[in-house]
């Protein structure tokens, strides 16, 4: 699944970017979210956000 996960780190730092997961549930997609964001940003970002979003891009097709 591809996501666009947007997130805040204070008023001046906003990060948007596209995520792929095999994980089709937002549950899921959002722990893999903040694992991405604790790796690229530390553990201490993960705890502070300001703001976060998870959109949903692609659907498996499933219909």
């Amino acid at each position: 699944m591809l996501y666009r996960l947007t997130f805040a780190l204070n008023k001046e730092q906003i990060v948007t970017t596209e995520m792929i997961s095999d994980k089709e549930d937002l549950v899921g997609a959002t722990e893999e979210a903040f694992e991405q964001i604790e790796q690229e940003y530390g553990p201490q970002a993960a705890l502070h956000l300001v703001a976060f979003s998870l959109l949903k891009l692609e659907d498996s097709g499933d219909v």
